[in-house]
């Protein structure tokens, strides 16, 4: 069948076949609809529910909202102590026989703590909040011709070594200018990291539809006094949550971040690589 230029832009852009259109659809006669239908499914994440806020978290979004516009903003900030993940990260290295990124350890604990989190969500209107069951992570990736934050999909559900291949690959194709658009779409939670740049912390937009984002700063060392009167240094790291008000409280915010110490805290390397 024939398809006019912008049907053949999409499927090429989200490499989709004309075989898989046939197989979906059932029907060799395909319209932009199908099309548009079935990039939702394959690339979107799958909701988990929907719910309207209740009277307070309503009253609440509008006041907030109409003071700030946008997303209401609001961050805050916990050290870390990185040494156990650190660790995982050279027994992970030992076994793939190169360097591996400190923002590609965070994946798997970060995406424990958002499976059905609050902040893996997106606000539509005044008061309907749409809650995720994909874990979908977008990688804030700085380029020549600027900032790109393409997306990892359910990390949550992928071994290490099938989510470092995905990894390397959506950080190269960025860097490289080669990115799709279904590479920038159905991001739920947005992670960006510049301790590689020497920043000890840092206050990050959210980038919409998301309701929130993690920022990272640089590893750094912690010297602290034992009980003994011993001098012992500790590999430590800032983490800083920005999320919308409108739709959770510090306390949501602190608790998330609580949770994120204790998963890098207890990470262990077994239950995520297959041999």
């Amino acid at each position: 069948m024939e398809l006019h230029s912008e049907l053949k832009y999409l499927l090429e852009q989200y490499d989709i076949s004309l075989d898989e259109l046939f197989s979906k659809t059932g029907t060799r006669e395909i319209t932009e609809k199908d099309v548009l239908e079935y990039i939702k499914e394959k690339y979107y994440p799958k909701v988990k529910f929907i719910r309207k806020l209740d009277a307070v978290r309503k009253l609440t979004a509008k006041r907030l909202s109409s003071s700030y516009h946008s997303a209401v903003h609001v961050t805050l900030f916990k050290t870390i102590n990185v040494e156990p993940l650190l660790s995982i990260k050279e027994k992970f290295e030992a076994i793939l026989g190169g360097k591996v990124s400190f923002t590609f350890m965070l994946l798997k604990p970060l995406s424990e703590v958002l499976k059905g989190s609050i902040f893996n969500s997106e606000l539509q209107g005044e008061d309907q909040l749409i809650v995720y069951e994909d874990v979908n992570i977008a990688i804030a990736v700085q380029t020549e011709r600027g900032l790109v934050t393409p997306v990892i999909r359910r990390v949550d559900e992928k071994d290490l070594k099938t989510l470092y291949k995905e990894y390397v690959d959506i950080i190269m194709r960025a860097r490289s200018f080669k990115l799709k658009q279904k590479d920038l779409v159905g991001g739920t939670f947005t992670l960006s990291n510049l301790g590689m740049y020497g920043i000890d912390y840092f206050t990050q937009i959210i980038n919409p539809p998301q309701v929130a984002i993690l920022g990272v700063g640089r590893v750094r060392e912690k010297l602290l006094l034992m009980s003994n009167g011993n001098l012992k240094t500790m590999k430590i790291a800032t983490f800083s949550i920005t999320f919308d008000h409108r739709i959770a409280d510090g306390v949501d915010a602190a608790i998330f971040l609580a949770k994120l110490e204790d998963k890098i805290r207890n990470f262990r390397l077994e239950d995520y690589v297959i041999s």
